[in-house]
């Protein structure tokens, strides 16, 4: 056959091949058609892949690499060796290639010639889960306002969930992972639950929510205790019937605002009577009183399970997502009205650099309108530099290394009510890595 690939393919694991001598080149062989196949093996990369020099490592039941040499064909002797038909050696490496200097016969097999093709590329076996193991998804559910990224972040023990005083601020699930040999716990932070919708928007954000209910293993409904619970209450759980049976804890938050226990006991009693509540847990997030027992009740309900991510990891998300919600964040804090409310902080490149050269972040802030653009420049780029050095400043603690920040601003008209835009500017993924159309 003049076609290499079918016949190195079927080519027998006890034949070895390799360039044939500038005064006998070797080619390949028809009846190879119906030899076994050979299988790749793992073996040290030592040598450079150039066109010329590379060969190729076989292995089936030996316990080395081996070469397949082609065997010359027995009724082509006379045949003029720069004739028609296909030579091995100049069809895989080109014409003129010519090994004769490799110091080898017929029949032996030179160790140095044979390049491995799969490297050895380290790593462990993963350690075994201990007998009795725990792990499950642990959702986080409330109105906008009510501490649910606070108490996230604490039981986590790091800021992933951006926190402002402004409702509706968190636009995604954040995921967080809290691991320890005998458990893995991923918390769940969600939007807010809103009684209405009023862009396609909160639309995605009320998905976002029922999702991580129905994947719950472990729920928490959080009120503020503060701050009229029992309307915050109202209508926030689902339907009974619709309701997926999993251990679930009504959590009283900012209890420290209340100043008066027995108005807490009041409404401790008051939330345990409620269907489908199995506790009660008086907090304060802010302050860390209370997170202890949140997350000793969690751990006490979540089911038998394998480690889910690696027991190192805080979150699935990406660097990028965390570096776009800070300054979302800082634009929460800085502007007021709508503004916030309208842009959308999008990461375009970030190059990490040895130092002491700082990495480079590059971000677009985008905007419904025009007018929009001059608030968040301000004027003399006065408000744009508050909000660099702001989030600048908070990116390098995240980080733990200087950075270099370049913030853009661009239109994106009424994106908020476009379901393309929010595809394109990754509101339905947060670990979207494709840049979204400018």
């Amino acid at each position: 056959e003049d076609s290499l690939t079918p016949a190195l393919a079927r080519m027998s694991s006890s034949v070895s091949w390799s360039t044939a001598r500038s005064s006998a080149r070797a080619r390949v062989q028809s009846r190879t058609r119906d030899a076994p196949r050979a299988t790749l093996a793992p073996r040290a990369h030592s040598a450079s892949f150039a066109p010329r020099e590379l060969r190729v490592a076989f292995v089936a039941a030996a316990p080395r690499a081996v070469r397949c040499r082609a065997v010359a064909r027995e009724d082509d002797e006379d045949e003029d060796e720069d004739g028609p038909e296909t030579e091995l050696g100049d069809a895989f490496f080109g014409e003129g290639f010519d090994d004769a200097d490799d110091g080898e016969e017929d029949g032996e097999e030179d160790e140095d010639d044979v390049v491995e093709v799969l490297p050895y590329i380290g790593g462990e076996l993963l350690v075994a889960d201990p007998l009795g193991h725990k792990s499950g998804y642990v959702a986080i559910i409330g109105r906008p306002n009510a501490g649910k990224s606070t108490l996230m972040n604490d039981l986590v023990g790091l800021k992933l969930s951006i926190v402002t005083y402004k409702p509706q601020t968190t636009r995604h699930r954040i995921l967080g992972i809290v691991s320890e040999d005998d458990y893995q716990m991923v918390l769940l932070d969600t939007p807010g639950v809103m009684k209405e919708e009023f862009n396609k928007l909160d639309g995605l954000m009320l998905k976002s929510v029922r999702n991580s209910m129905a994947n719950a293993d472990v729920m928490f409904y959080i009120v503020d205790a503060a701050r009229d619970p029992y309307a915050a209450w109202e209508g926030l759980a689902p339907a009974k019937k619709k309701m997926k049976k999993v251990p679930t804890a009504l959590i009283l938050n900012k209890c420290d605002m209340v100043g008066d226990r027995e108005r807490i006991m009041e409404l401790i009693e008051y939330f345990k009577a409620q269907d489908g509540i199995d506790a009660v847990l008086p907090i304060s997030a802010l302050n860390s009183t209370g997170t202890d027992n949140v997350k000793k009740w969690a751990l006490e309900h979540l089911p038998l399970g394998p480690t889910m991510y690696p027991k190192d990891a805080i979150s699935e998300h990406p660097e990028r997502f965390f570096i776009a919600e800070i300054i979302r964040e800082k634009i929460f804090m800085q502007y007021k009205q709508e503004v916030p409310y309208s842009t959308q902080v999008w990461i375009e490149s970030h190059k990490e650099r040895e130092p002491p050269k700082k990495d480079l972040i590059l971000a677009k802030v985008f905007v419904e309108r025009q007018s929009q653009i001059g608030i968040i420049v301000g004027q003399g780029g006065s408000a744009m530099k508050k909000l660099s050095s702001n989030s600048r400043s908070d990116i390098e603690k995240f980080l733990g290394r200087p950075v270099f920040l370049d913030i853009q601003v661009k239109v994106r008209d009424g994106w908020r009510q476009d379901e393309a835009s929010l595809e394109d500017l990754g509101l339905d993924d947060p670990n979207r890595l494709e840049a979204p159309s400018m």
